[in-house]
Formats: structure tokens, sequence, C-alpha cells
């Protein structure tokens, strides 16, 4: 009875009659951007201008309420953290690498993107078979941290 399963599935999959979901807005291999400050300013602009042009984009901010509507508005992934405190935006970082599996690239101030790509750079290594391709690094004079 569940012999052919497997074979079923192709064929409805192959015939369009079972379709894979995606994520709207989404492209399957769109590039990863993290934006360090990004929920004021000229980072702002930069995040969105990067959703806009179909990629995923994280943003790390101290500000929750700007921080939540971007992600509401925008279906940008937020995280609220701290920038000037490096262990904490290296937590938030593992835990964006873990779900993303890595990024493309690193938009934000000279020190903060420095310490993210540190952080990156320690955590490809440390796999067995990882995405090993460079990062871009996009450094913006003004980060806005109320």
């Amino acid at each position: 009875m569940a012999d052919n399963y497997l074979e079923r599935r192709m064929e409805e999959l192959r015939s369009g009659r079972l379709a894979i979901k995606a994520i709207p807005g989404i492209k399957p291999k769109a590039r990863r951007i993290l934006v360090a400050g990004g929920c004021h300013g000229i980072a702002r602009e930069k995040a969105l201008e990067y959703r806009k042009s179909g990629c995923r984009v994280a943003v790390f901010d101290s500000d929750e309420v700007a921080g939540k509507q971007m992600a509401h508005d925008h279906g940008i992934r937020f995280h609220r953290v701290e920038i000037e405190d490096e262990s904490a935006v290296c937590k938030e970082m593992l835990s964006l690498l873990s779900a993303w599996r890595g990024v493309d690239t690193i938009v934000g101030g000279k020190d903060i993107c420095n310490i993210l790509y540190k952080k990156i750079t320690d955590w490809k290594e440390s796999l067995p078979i990882a995405d090993k391709s460079d990062i871009e690094i996009v450094i913006i004079k003004e980060v806005h941290q109320p």
C-alpha cells in the first residue's frame, strides 16, 4: 500500500497538483542582510531598500517600538539588542546564524560591523560543512542610537 508513496508524491509535484509553499516576497536563495542599528536614518533606508529588492533582512536595534513596526509592515526580522553591548550582540548573532545558516551582507557602523564579521567568520570555521563565501561589509557613517 505505501510502497509507491514517494513515486506518487513526486508525480503530484511534477504535475503541479502538489505545491511547495514559500514565504511571499522572499526568493528561495535570497541574500541574507543584517543591518545593525537599522530602525532609524540611513540604516533604516538601506534595510528597506534591501527588503524591497527581495532580500531577507534582519535588524539589530534597541528601539523595540520602531523595530516591531518595521517587522510588521515590511517583513523584516527584528532583534532587540543594545548595539554597544558586544556580548548581547554576539548572542543575538548566534540566534540569527542558527536560523539563517549564515549572512551575506552586514550593514552598519564600522565598530559593530567588525565585531559581527569576526563572529560570523568564527562561526563558519567551526562547522564541518558551511557556506564559505565572503561576507560583504557596508559601512555607514550615521547609525542612529536613541
